[in-house]
């Protein structure tokens, strides 16, 4: 056993995963990093946020299977005020090592950062890949590809791929618009208006240069969109294969399946239009508040709900009145015509 003042390899890749009630999945996940084949070493920092459904034991499982402790071996184990952690080399894959945190206490629900636990591993890496504990990666040269790319075309920030969808139980597949999210993308780059048009993005197919530094705004509902658009705004950023290289596990029970009110939407995209500086990306933001807005309105049904948002409007966006006096006739055309049309 080594102590964890050891002298790291280069580490090319940072592999962000983190993670909290993913017992089922998890496993997947791992395997998907192991697979990779590189020609350089990369570190997993897996961050388990106190799950509380065992998920903290298949990862330590895994991790004692397939990890090399043996005498002489480059492993350490330590604990700290915030977490226990492990530190170890894959057995045969060489070039593949894994950072795992046990949190003691659950960070999401109490809204604390662990992004700064991953500093002794992440500081001196050139690139980020990202993956959360439900998806998982399919392809074994999908880094290499990926930071091959980078590495060659040094005006993109990021790049990104296609990834399948895979649907789990509970989730009504008709009424779903995820199921068919990804099956559009080509190999091409990709504006940051198109990114937010049409959620492009697969969160697991992602590679981005370090030191890129996301905007932080406590109105954004997902972290995810946001830190993309701030990759297009210092780079380009480009879809590498237009062939699946990573699974988006459809849940019915992940953050974006959550119901949301439309105030909430609104606040999220004028974060957006509000912090970016691309005109065209604002123009789409615009089009997402009003469609908020006079939904909002109508699924109101005139009562308190339409009310709200007649006031939000009037006093905090006065710009969107006419738009939205224009637009509500029209949208409420049209939902009626697809009520009739559906009975």
């Amino acid at each position: 056993m080594q102590e964890n003042n050891m002298n790291y390899p280069k580490f090319k890749v940072c592999v962000r995963c983190f993670t909290f009630n993913q017992s089922k999945y998890i496993t997947d996940a791992l395997n998907g990093f192991t697979m990779q084949q590189t020609d350089f070493p990369f570190v997993c920092c897996i961050v388990d946020d106190a799950s509380t459904d065992g998920e903290q034991e298949v990862i330590r499982k895994y991790v004692e299977e397939n990890f090399d402790f043996s005498e002489g071996s480059v492993f350490f184990h330590k604990e700290t005020d915030y977490a226990h952690i492990t530190y170890a080399q894959h057995k045969t894959n060489k070039n593949c090592y894994f950072a795992v945190l046990y949190l003691k206490e659950n960070h999401y629900s109490q809204k604390k950062p662990k992004m700064q636990y991953l500093s002794e591993w992440r500081d001196s890496t050139e690139y980020e890949a990202l993956c959360e504990g439900d998806d998982y990666w399919i392809h074994p040269k999908k880094l290499q590809m990926q930071v091959d790319f980078l590495d060659e075309n040094k005006e993109y920030s990021m790049c990104f791929h296609r990834a399948e969808v895979k649907v789990e139980e509970g989730v009504n597949t008709k009424k779903d618009g995820r199921v068919n999210l990804y099956k559009n993308l080509e190999e091409r780059e990709y504006t940051a208006a198109e990114i937010l048009r049409q959620w492009t993005i697969p969160t697991a197919s992602v590679v981005h240069r370090k030191g890129i530094k996301g905007i932080q705004d406590k109105r954004f509902i997902f972290g995810d969109t946001p830190f993309f658009l701030s990759c297009a705004e210092v780079g380009k950023i480009y879809c590498v294969d237009k062939h699946p290289m990573s699974v988006y596990r459809l849940l019915s029970n992940s953050a974006v399946s959550i119901k949301r009110n439309w105030k909430e939407y609104v606040d999220h995209f004028k974060g957006i239009e509000e912090n970016y500086a691309d005109i065209h990306l604002k123009k789409v933001a615009r089009k997402y508040i009003l469609n908020y807005y006079v939904g909002g309105f109508i699924s109101g049904r005139l009562g308190k709900q339409s009310f709200d948002v007649l006031i939000d409007i009037i006093r905090n966006d006065p710009k969107y009145v006419f738009s939205f006096l224009v637009s509500l006739p029209m949208r409420a055309i049209g939902l009626v015509t697809f009520n009739l049309i559906k009975k």
